[in-house]
């Protein structure tokens, strides 16, 4: 891809699997960044404008879901894909990202492989 590759955000305490999607966004040829907690998570949506957030529901100083209703309620950030990507599944978790207009979700543990194949749904490129 080039100059133009999507940026993706991910937000994601733990090592391993950022170290997996790391991986895999960047063979897939896309931008990627990486922030380890919500708080930071959160202010980099609004600094980097990322073209996607990967965003997992447990995490340090600000959980996911309220990042996303962050997102959602800001003019400039409104409108950003996001896929919530968390072992958090039950049915009123899903509800909830849901209501807060997520994009796509994602249970833990996930298939790498999916994981490029909503990516690209996300990014209307399938």
């Amino acid at each position: 891809m080039g100059i133009d590759s999507p940026l993706v955000l991910l937000v994601e305490d733990e090592i391993a699997v950022s170290k997996l999607v790391e991986f895999k966004i960047k063979r897939e040829g896309f931008k990627f960044e990486h922030r380890a907690n919500g708080k930071d998570g959160y202010e980099a949506v609004g600094e980097l404008k990322p073209d996607v957030v990967i965003l997992d529901v447990m995490l340090p100083s600000m959980n996911g879901f309220e990042i996303l209703r962050r997102i959602r309620e800001d003019q400039d950030t409104k409108d950003t894909k996001v896929i919530m990507l968390t072992s958090k599944n039950r049915v009123n978790d899903l509800k909830t990202g849901f209501d807060l207009k997520v994009d796509e979700y994602l249970e833990k543990p996930f298939r790498p492989d999916e994981l490029i194949l909503r990516l690209h749904k996300v990014l209307s490129l399938a």
